[in-house]
């Protein structure tokens, strides 16, 4: 009799153990997707503030600056439309368009650029 209760007991508590190693696994797989996504795409904030600064430097040495251009390095390509704000002499509109090449991961920044003051003063729109 103590036999089929030993049995019995492994047969209950064996597959409960082996779903909750697999459970585990899962999440902590989920979680390292996760947490590289989020490292790729701080990355890629962090190449897009660099597009900025860029567009900032070209706007300094010609404050009648619009238009578009393409700023690229190895693995990632930033595309930036500078324009005028309607309405408000020496305010300028940036875009930028950054995208990571190779996991494909896109961001967009908007940013709004007074070149009346000295210096610079870049704000959200």
């Amino acid at each position: 009799m103590k036999g089929y209760i030993a049995l019995t007991t492994v047969l209950i508590i064996l597959p409960l153990l082996l779903l909750t190693g697999v459970d585990s696994l899962y999440r902590n797989m989920t979680t390292l997707i996760v947490s590289k996504m989020t490292y790729d795409l701080n990355i890629l904030e962090s190449n897009s503030e660099t597009c900025l600064e860029e567009t900032v430097y070209k706007i300094k040495r010609n404050r009648t600056y619009t238009g578009t251009f393409d700023l690229s390095m190895n693995d990632w390509i930033c595309t930036i439309d500078v324009a005028d704000k309607v309405d408000y002499p020496g305010v300028k509109i940036i875009n930028i368009e950054a995208q990571d090449t190779i996991n494909g991961i896109y961001t967009f920044t908007e940013k709004e650029l007074n070149i009346n003051t000295d210096p610079f003063e870049i704000s959200n729109t």
